[in-house]
C-alpha cells in the first residue's frame, strides 16, 4: 500500500469513530436516568437544582411500616384555638374492616368513593360529621352483635375511629347535636346542617323551591359581607332536552341563634309543611313537563326579562304567549338557556369547603334570580341548533322521575304576542286559550267568500311543505290581499280566521320593524321565521306603509320595498295585508299576492247583521256581569267610587247603600231593549262597522250612567251628539278615512 492509500485509509478510520462516538453522545439516547436534587430556596421560593443530595432529609413518614396500621392519622400545630396545641389535618382509612363498615354509612355521599384502598379525610370532615348520626347506630350494632373472630376486630376498628372522632370533633357535634334538637342553628355551625346531596327548600320571587344541593361553603357577597353559599342543582329545559341547571343562593352571617324553618335556606325535612310542599311542587313540575315544545295558551300574571343591566324588567302580562324554549333559544341567543344532560353526574364538593368569593353576578337571591350553567360553555353542541323534527326525537320517550319534577324551575319561556316581547312565564300563570266560537260566523261576508278564505288557509297550513319552488324554500308561503275602505271587516278577517283555526296571530305593524333599512330586514326575517314555526297567521295592517309603488327620488323608500319583496318570497306562512289604498302598491307585489279580496261599503243589510252581532254581544256581557256578585259596600264613600251619588241613593246607612247598590247594579245590566224596528232604522244609516261598535259602546255608557237597559233612545242621543262625523254627504272620502281607520 503506497503512502497516499495508508493516509486515505487512516482518514476513513478516523470518520468511522468520529461518527460512532456522535451516535452513542445523541440526545436522549442513554438508557439511564440522572437525578436532580432541589437547592436552598431564596427569599422567593425560589431553587437551584443541583446534583447531589440534601443533608438535612429525613426517612419517609409512611413507609410499609405505617401501612400495617388501620388509621393513620395526620396533626398539625395550632395556634388560635388556647385549648390544644395540635389538631388533626387529615386521617387515612386503611382498615379493610372500616372501609366496609363506611361502605354503608357513607352510601350515596357525593365525593367519596368508599370502594379505596386508602378512603382519606381532612378539613371538617364532613362527610363523617354529616352521617355522625349513621355511624354511631352502625357501630352500637356491631356492639350488640359482636362474636369472637372478625367481627370483634371490627368492633374494635369502628371504636377506634369513633373515639378519635369524638376526642376531635366532641365539641362541634354536641353543640349541632343540641342546636337541631331546638329547631335552631348558629351560623358558625350551618355547615353540619346542609349535607351535599340532600334537599333543602328556599323562596324565591315568590314562589316555593326545592334544590338539590350541591355544594355550599363560607365566603363573601358583592359587598364584603360573610356569607353561607350555597350551590343548589334543579331541573330545566334548553328546548331539546331535559338536564340540570345550577343556583346559587346565600345566607347572610348572623349573630347568635335562627330557626332552622326561618332561614333563606334550609333543609326541606326540617319544614313543617314539607309534605305538601312536596305534593305542590310535583304538580308544578309536570305542568313545566307537559309544556315543553311549542304551545299556544294563555297567560295572566308576571314575565320578566333581564335588560343590558342584567337587571330584571318586570311586566304584567294579560293575553295569549306562545310558549316556545327552543324559540327563546333562536331568536334570543344573548339570554339562551342550556343545561347539563340528564345523564351526566356532577359530582358536589362536601360542604363548607373552599374559599375566596364566587362570581357574584352568577349567584342568586331576589336579585339574580337565574343562572344560566356554563357545563356546556353556554352553547348548543357545535353549535348547532336541532330542527323541530329532531328536537320532538330527542324530547320523546323521556320522563322526569318525580324527584326531578321536585326540583323543576317554575319558569317557562315563551313570547307574548300583545306585547311582543320574550319574557319568562310563571308556570302556574299559564291558562287554557279561551277561543271566540262565533268570531268567524259573525264576520259580515258572503258566504261563498268565508268558506274562500277558511278553506284556502286551512289547506295551506296542512299542505305547505309539498309544493316547493325551483329553488328550495321558496314560494312556499300564501299571501292573502284584503282591500276596501275602513270599517267593513278587513283586520277581523285575519283575526277570526285564526280564532277559527286555534292558531296564533301575529299583528305586525309599522312600529315593529323601523324605518332603517338596514334594521328592518333582520327584524322582518326574524318576525317571519317565528310564525312559520309556530304556524301563525301574519297580519300587516295598513299594508301600503311599506308596499307604496317605488320612485326615482324616495331611495330610502325603495329599499324598503325590495326588502319586503326579496323576503316575502321565502316567507313559508299565510299572511294577511290589509290596506284602503291599494292603488298605491307597487307592480311587482301583484304577482307575490296568491289572493286578493275586495271588501265593498256594508249595504242595508250587512248594517242590520252588524248591529244584530254586536248587541248579540252586549247581552253576554250584560249577563255575565249581572251574575258577577259586587262586593259589600263598608262605607257611603263607597257608593259614591261606583258612579252613584247620595241624593240619588238616598243614603242613610251603609246596608242601605249597599241595597241601592245591589238594585242599581241589577238595572245597569240588563239586556237591551232595541227592538227590531228600532235595528232597521239603524241599518238605514250610512256607517261602517267600526263606527256602529263606537256608538253602541258610547250609548252603552250613556245607559249605564242613568241605570237603565241600553235603547234606542240612548243611541239616538249619542247619534244625535256625533251626527257630524256620520253625516257622509258632508265629508270627503279622505277625512273619513282618517277619521275611522
Amino acid at each position: 500500500m503506497t503512502l497516499p492509500q495508508t493516509r486515505l485509509a487512516q482518514r476513513i478510520m478516523d470518520a468511522y469513530f468520529e461518527y460512532v462516538l456522535t451516535i452513542n453522545n445523541r440526545t436522549g439516547m442513554s438508557a439511564d436516568y440522572k437525578n436532580l436534587y432541589s437547592g436552598k430556596e431564596d427569599k422567593r421560593g425560589r431553587f437551584q437544582w443541583q446534583t447531589t443530595i440534601p443533608e438535612d432529609l429525613g426517612k419517609p413518614a409512611e413507609d410499609a411500616e405505617s401501612e400495617k396500621f388501620a388509621i393513620i392519622v395526620r396533626h398539625v400545630k395550632t395556634y388560635n384555638d388556647p385549648k390544644k396545641v395540635l389538631s388533626i389535618h387529615s386521617i387515612v382509612i386503611q382498615s379493610p374492616l372500616l372501609r366496609d363498615l363506611l361502605s354503608k354509612v357513607l352510601a350515596g355521599y357525593p365525593g367519596v368513593t368508599v370502594g379505596l384502598k386508602r378512603l382519606e379525610f381532612s378539613g371538617r370532615f364532613e362527610p363523617l360529621i354529616h352521617r355522625w348520626p349513621e355511624f354511631t347506630a352502625a357501630v352500637d350494632e356491631l356492639k350488640t352483635d359482636q362474636e369472637e373472630g372478625e367481627v370483634g376486630d371490627k368492633v374494635k376498628h369502628a371504636t377506634l375511629l369513633q373515639d378519635l372522632l369524638t376526642q376531635e370533633f366532641k365539641e362541634t357535634i354536641d353543640a349541632s347535636t343540641d342546636l337541631k334538637s331546638q329547631g335552631v342553628m348558629t351560623y358558625e355551625h350551618l355547615w353540619t346542617l346542609f349535607q351535599p346531596g340532600s334537599s333543602v327548600y328556599s323562596k324565591q320571587q315568590g314562589q316555593d323551591r326545592i334544590f338539590r344541593l350541591h355544594s355550599s361553603k363560607y365566603g363573601t357577597d358583592r359587598n364584603g359581607n360573610p356569607v353561607y353559599w350555597l350551590t343548589c342543582q334543579y331541573t330545566d329545559y334548553d328546548g331539546s332536552r331535559w338536564g340540570t341547571n345550577k343556583l346559587n343562593l346565600m345566607i347572610p352571617a348572623y349573630e347568635g341563634t335562627r330557626p332552622i324553618p326561618g332561614l333563606p335556606v334550609s333543609p326541606l325535612e326540617s319544614h313543617s309543611e314539607a309534605t305538601a310542599i312536596k305534593d305542590k311542587l310535583l304538580e308544578r313540575g309536570a305542568k313545566v313537563e307537559a309544556l315543553a315544545g311549542s304551545h299556544y295558551r294563555g297567560y295572566n300574571g308576571i314575565g320578566w326579562r333581564l335588560n343590558n343591566m342584567n337587571q330584571k324588567e318586570k311586566y304584567s302580562i294579560k293575553g295569549r304567549v306562545i310558549i316556545d324554549t327552543y324559540g327563546w333559544n333562536r331568536f334570543n341567543p344573548n339570554m339562551s338557556v342550556y343545561v347539563t344532560a340528564l345523564h351526566i353526574k356532577d359530582t358536589p364538593t362536601a360542604a363548607g369547603t373552599g374559599g375566596g368569593d364566587p362570581p357574584v353576578a352568577e349567584y342568586g337571591g331576589e336579585d339574580d334570580y337565574e343562572e344560566f350553567d356554563d357545563d356546556d360553555g353556554g352553547m348548543p353542541s357545535d353549535g348547532y341548533f336541532a330542527d323541530e323534527d329532531e328536537e320532538e326525537t330527542k324530547r320523546a320517550g323521556v320522563q322526569l322521575s318525580e324527584d326531578q319534577k321536585m326540583i323543576c324551575t317554575p319558569l317557562v319561556r315563551g313570547y307574548a304576542l300583545k306585547e311582543k316581547m320574550w319574557l319568562n312565564f310563571f308556570v302556574n300563570a299559564v291558562q287554557d286559550v279561551d277561543f271566540s266560537t262565533r268570531a268567524f260566523e259573525s264576520l259580515v261576508l258572503p258566504k261563498s267568500q268565508k268558506e274562500l278564505i277558511l278553506g284556502f288557509t286551512e289547506t295551506q297550513q296542512s299542505y305547505r311543505s309539498q309544493f316547493d319552488d325551483v329553488i328550495e324554500g321558496k314560494g312556499r308561503g300564501i299571501i292573502i290581499l284584503l282591500c276596501g275602505p275602513p270599517g267593513v271587516g278587513k283586520t277581523l278577517t285575519a283575526e277570526s280566521v285564526a280564532e277559527e283555526m286555534k292558531v296564533p296571530l301575529y299583528m305586525m305593524s309599522a312600529g315593529d320593524l323601523g324605518l332603517e333599512p338596514r334594521h328592518v330586514e333582520a327584524k322582518l326575517q326574524g318576525i317571519l321565521d317565528m310564525c312559520t314555526r309556530w304556524n301563525a297567521i301574519l297580519l300587516l295592517d295598513e299594508a301600503d306603509i311599506f308596499l307604496e309603488s317605488r320612485s326615482l327620488h324616495e331611495l330610502e323608500r325603495n329599499k324598503l320595498v325590495s326588502i319586503f319583496l326579496r323576503v316575502l318570497e321565502y316567507y313559508e306562512g299565510i299572511m294577511f295585508l290589509t290596506t284602503n289604498r291599494v292603488q298605491t302598491f307597487d307592480a311587482a307585489f301583484q304577482s307575490r299576492i296568491h289572493i286578493s279580496l275586495d271588501y265593498k261599503e256594508l249595504d242595508e243589510t250587512s248594517r242590520l247583521t252588524v248591529w244584530k252581532n254586536f248587541l248579540a254581544q252586549h247581552d253576554v256581557a250584560q249577563a255575565s256581569a249581572r251574575d258577577r256578585p259586587l262586593k259589600n259596600l263598608v262605607s257611603a264613600a263607597k257608593a259614591l267610587t261606583n258612579g252613584t251619588h247620595e241624593n240619588d241613593l238616598g243614603v242613610e246607612s251603609v246596608e242601605t247603600a249597599t241595597t241601592k247598590v245591589q238594585e242599581l247594579h241589577q238595572k245597569r245590566t240588563l239586556p237591551h231593549q232595541i227592538s227590531n224596528a228600532d235595528l232597521k232604522r239603524l241599518a238605514h244609516m250610512a256607517m261602517n262597522g267600526r263606527q256602529i261598535k263606537n256608538v253602541l259602546k258610547t250609548a252603552q255608557l250613556l245607559a249605564s250612567k242613568r241605570g237603565e237597559g241600553l235603547s234606542y233612545d240612548h243611541v239616538k242621543t249619542v247619534m244625535e251628539v256625533t251626527q257630524h262625523l256620520h253625516n257622509s254627504s258632508q265629508e270627503s272620502e279622505s277625512t273619513r278615512s282618517s277619521v275611522y281607520s
